[in-house]
């Protein structure tokens, strides 16, 4: 972690997000892989729920989180079309509904287990980001024209949250499942 940019080091025990099947993440992860190859090194395709844990917890609370969890059920994600923050250097994929990912992410965030002095906690907007402009080619309208003329818009079933924990090179990889029912 010493070698981790101060961006970075907040991450160190994880964070919970929708890690969407196979064939979507295939589908935006190759996206990503073009448009910005070193964001899409850090984590493949997620749809980020929480901020990251402040601590790493213990079995009881990750217990806890469990309970909170089961009552929700799963429920339908759709996403899609293409959206920007320009002239902040993002691309992302529209989510639905809000509604329901901010009431996971609010229910989580009052357990007291997450980091809610990052920037973004209050103004979150769910999203599935293609990319943040860290590498690949210059954000701009064009680019966000090409993209959409190429990016369509599909759903799935959200069975669950995704405990993802960054490697000592700072490569997420899901640790555990907590389902929604």
């Amino acid at each position: 972690m010493d070698h981790w940019e101060d961006w970075q080091k907040p991450y160190q025990f994880g964070t919970l997000v929708i890690w969407p099947p196979d064939e979507v993440r295939e589908i935006v992860n190759s996206q990503r892989e073009r448009i910005d190859p070193v964001s899409q090194s850090y984590c493949e395709t997620h749809i980020s729920v929480t901020q990251p844990l402040s601590r790493r917890l213990e079995t009881e609370e990750w217990d806890r989180l469990g309970d909170l969890l089961v009552s929700f059920g799963s429920f339908i994600i759709e996403y899609g079309p293409l959206n920007t923050f320009l002239p902040y250097p993002c691309i992302w994929y529209e989510i639905r509904p809000t509604n329901r990912v901010l009431e996971l992410r609010d229910t989580l965030h009052q357990t007291g287990y997450f980091n809610l002095d990052m920037k973004h906690p209050q103004n979150f907007i769910p999203h599935m980001t293609i990319t943040e402009g860290v590498s690949g080619p210059e954000l701009d309208e064009d680019l966000l024209h090409m993209l959409q003329q190429e990016s369509g818009n599909g759903s799935f079933q959200c069975e669950g949250l995704a405990y993802i924990v960054p490697d000592s090179d700072f490569r997420f990889r899901v640790s555990r499942i907590l389902p929604l029912s």
